[in-house]
């Protein structure tokens, strides 16, 4: 089964980071001599993705130059979508890209590293005959001693009620880890801001019953936090280089 494209997110300004992310957008953060986009592509060349389209906005003009250099090394084909001078939130980049992908399409961000089955997170998708899927960790996580980040969704009779990254509660036992699937139908049947944050989209597909989920129960790496760069810094080191000259 070929897999539909795949949108990258990486438009943020990633202020956590601090001084690291002032001259350098967090994709382009080096790992053991190579920037962390590299080793997503090399992630989504594994999985037999053929095209991808990185959405930028911040710094965009160092990750188009990167990625034009590499180009090369991978067979799928690699577009550009630019916010432009202001950012337009994820929800907002997700509905510029839309004449550019296809009718159903990954959404992954741009600071993490997701090293799991695509495929299956797919056809989990198309059985479920929904608008949407999320895929979800259990971390039960109310104060991110572990850098997993804050419990943000809340399953009830194996629904998704309740998601939301900003105002957590006691009931959000797991995470959002970071790989959804759109119809692009449900853009052209809800009216949508060109401006928004990716969560009003979730909002309203979870009101309409329309967001499926998958539970993934491998760990998630991102480079969003100092703590997520240690993590995910100590995992390449573990996994990705195990094998000499070997990156995936």
């Amino acid at each position: 089964m070929k897999l539909p494209d795949i949108l990258i997110l990486a438009g943020g300004k990633a202020k956590r980071l601090g001084e690291v992310s002032k001259k350098l957008p967090k994709s382009l953060i080096s790992f053991y001599g190579k920037p962390f986009i590299y080793y997503q592509l090399k992630l989504l060349k594994k999985n037999k993705f053929n095209k991808i389209i990185i959405s930028t906005g911040y710094l965009s003009n160092e990750i188009n130059q990167y990625i034009n250099s590499i180009r090369n090394e991978f067979k799928f084909k690699i577009l550009f979508s630019y916010d432009g001078k202001k950012l337009l939130g994820t929800g907002g980049a997700i509905k510029k890209v839309l004449p550019l992908i296809s009718k159903n399409f990954f959404v992954i961000f741009g600071d993490s590293f997701l090293p799991v089955d695509y495929l299956k997170i797919y056809k989990k998708f198309l059985i479920s005959k929904k608008f949407a899927l999320m895929t979800i960790y259990k971390n039960e996580n109310l104060n991110d001693i572990t850098g997993e980040g804050l419990s943000d969704v809340e399953l009830k009779n194996g629904q998704i009620v309740n998601y939301n990254n900003k105002k957590t509660n006691s009931n959000m036992k797991y995470i959002n880890y970071g790989i959804s699937i759109f119809d692009k139908t449900l853009f052209k049947k809800w009216k949508l801001r060109k401006k928004m944050n990716l969560q009003l989209i979730n909002k309203k597909l979870i009101e309409n019953n329309e967001l499926s989920h998958l539970i993934i129960r491998k760990k998630f790496y991102e480079i969003g936090s100092k703590k997520g760069v240690k993590l995910t810094k100590e995992y390449f080191k573990k996994i990705i280089f195990r094998e000499k000259n070997k990156i995936i």
